[in-house]
């Protein structure tokens, strides 16, 4: 698509991308914008085009509700693409832009909810555009973190809408600092109400969600030893999604925590293997400290993993599942390399590690292909 046939399209279309204007007139505008965006190339260009952001973003606030609708999945299906979500988060409208779409979103009565909330949730995916919503949801006086937590925990929030993308939504926020020390704030239980969906069998977007979230937040090793405490306990929260109906000898049935004990013959498993992955890789970063190893090696955990990898249908799975057996059954590192994640790891053994982690999975992959 040449500069010049963009020039033309925004001169015969940009007019009409615009509240004010005409409403048949309107919906031919924002129809051929959506088709547009359902392209690659088209992407591109009304991503490139200020005249014809400008204008769908205006039109996330017509009144006419098919018109709205039309324009927040246009800028959803642009914001699937890292870079172009770039462009509407320096768009000069966005901070009041970004602001109104959570006033949307936690409106009860909001019957749109939906497609507002995944087109932020899409939006927030690369971590400098997460920074940028971050900053304005922080500094707003209609909308906070509290009350995006409360609208994803509450699941009768808004009854025209299910809300299920807060939960991946508020997983992207999590990539900023800032964001995820004021979801660890002890007196406000926020993690804490998030917990339960890590089960929520009605919706495995909130499953995935939730449990991104957790494993972002896992990253600071300061809150560790609260979140394997009393007040939160969460080791059992992650095992219990892997966790089977096997029978298990009184020693090291006593030895698991007691929400892992006698688990009835039919329990069930994650169904999706994506959220299994994540789980394992927030049990892996539960270890990177010597008191959070020896935690976990405490409660058992290893007679969870054993059966679950045994059981893991998905190969792809294996590398992680394995990282954390390892750490399980192997012995304490030296007192200099107690915090795993501080340990400096030399160049050509990280690329060595990554090349026989690529190689692993290529293997598995081509196993998988000629089956």
């Amino acid at each position: 698509m040449t500069e010049h046939s963009k020039e033309d399209l925004e001169k015969e279309f940009s007019p009409f991308l615009n509240p004010a204007a005409r409403g048949d007139v309107k919906n031919i505008a924002i129809d051929y914008v959506l088709g547009m965006t359902g392209k690659e190339d088209g992407k591109q260009m009304i991503a490139s085009s200020q005249k014809f952001l400008d204008g769908v973003i205006s039109l996330c606030e017509d009144s006419d509700e098919g018109v709205h609708n039309k324009a927040f999945k246009a800028l959803t299906n642009i914001a699937t693409d890292s870079k172009l979500s770039l462009q509407i988060v320096k768009n000069n409208k966005f901070s009041e832009f970004i602001v109104n779409c959570f006033k949307k979103i936690l409106d009860p009565s909001f019957n749109q909810a939906d497609s507002v909330c995944k087109f932020v949730s899409n939006l927030s995916r690369p971590e400098e555009c997460a920074g940028c919503i971050a900053t304005n949801i922080l500094q707003s006086k209609d909308v906070s973190l509290s009350k995006i937590v409360y609208a994803m925990c509450n699941v009768k929030y808004n009854l025209k809408s299910n809300l299920h993308f807060l939960a991946p939504l508020l997983a992207n926020l999590s990539q900023v600092q800032q964001v995820r020390t004021e979801l660890m704030t002890e007196r406000e239980y926020v993690i804490q109400r998030c917990l339960p969906f890590l089960t929520y069998q009605e919706s495995t977007i909130r499953r995935g969600g939730i449990a991104s979230l957790i494993k972002n937040c896992l990253f600071d090793t300061g809150y560790h030893d609260w979140l394997l405490g009393d007040k939160v306990d969460l080791l059992p929260r992650l095992l219990l999604p892997l966790a089977g109906g096997e029978e298990f000898d009184d020693d090291d049935m006593e030895r698991l925590p007691a929400d892992l004990q006698y688990l009835p013959p039919d329990k069930q498993r994650e169904s999706d293997p994506d959220i299994r992955k994540i789980i394992v890789e927030c049990l892996f970063q539960l270890c990177a400290t010597k008191k959070g190893r020896q935690f976990v090696k405490e409660k058992n955990t290893y007679v969870i993993m054993r059966e679950y990898h045994q059981w893991e249908p998905e190969r792809m799975n294996n590398p992680a599942i394995m990282n954390l057996i390892d750490v399980l059954i192997g012995d304490e590192p030296a007192p200099e390399h107690e915090n795993l994640r501080e340990v400096e790891v030399p160049e050509d053994l990280k690329k060595k590690f990554t090349e026989d982690d690529e190689e692993e999975i290529l293997q598995i992959k081509n196993e998988i292909n000629s089956q």
